[in-house]
């Protein structure tokens, strides 16, 4: 008799140890399909901005970037290329990819280049924000980041995370 309770105390720990790893190896297995990109911004050189991003996830992902900066009523953004126009990064598995830009070179509607804006309002320093957003090669469902807010000072070449 006390080897029949035994066993069946044996029992049913062994199915709830398998039930328990069952469930452990189906959020692993889920985590795998999941993208997850992270990004940086830092500072080359003056204005020149270096963006760099990892794909930490275990599928291929396409990456799109979104960089602005409202002044005013003056809505600046780069108006082609990967930062613009909706081109698109392609990221393997744990691969990182890289790409910079100028400040400067932002615009407005008008054609106002955000350079020509600052020196002619006599503006030292602006906020602008940057954005990602990516999914994983062939599905539909999109994740964003939050729009990070970054600074820059056009009378120091001072280049700084705003929180």
């Amino acid at each position: 008799m006390y080897f029949e309770i035994i066993n069946l105390i044996l029992s049913i720990l062994t199915f709830l140890a398998l039930v328990v790893y069952a469930y452990f190896t189906y959020l692993i297995a889920r985590d795998v399909n999941e993208p997850f990109v992270s990004f940086t911004l830092s500072q080359i050189s003056d204005s020149h901005i270096r963006f760099d991003m990892v794909n930490k996830s275990k599928v291929e992902v396409e990456v799109f970037s979104k960089l602005w900066s409202e002044i005013g009523n003056h809505l600046f953004k780069f108006k082609d290329g990967f930062y613009g126009k909706g081109h698109s990064w392609i990221l393997q598995p744990f691969t990182q990819g890289n790409g910079h830009f100028r400040l400067e070179t932002l615009t407005n509607n008008e054609g106002i280049k955000l350079d020509d804006f600052v020196k002619n309002k006599s503006i030292s320093s602006i906020d602008f924000l940057f954005q990602i957003k990516y999914r994983k090669i062939g599905s539909t469902r999109w994740k964003k980041s939050s729009p990070q807010k970054f600074a820059y000072n056009f009378d120091k070449n001072l280049f700084w995370l705003n929180v």
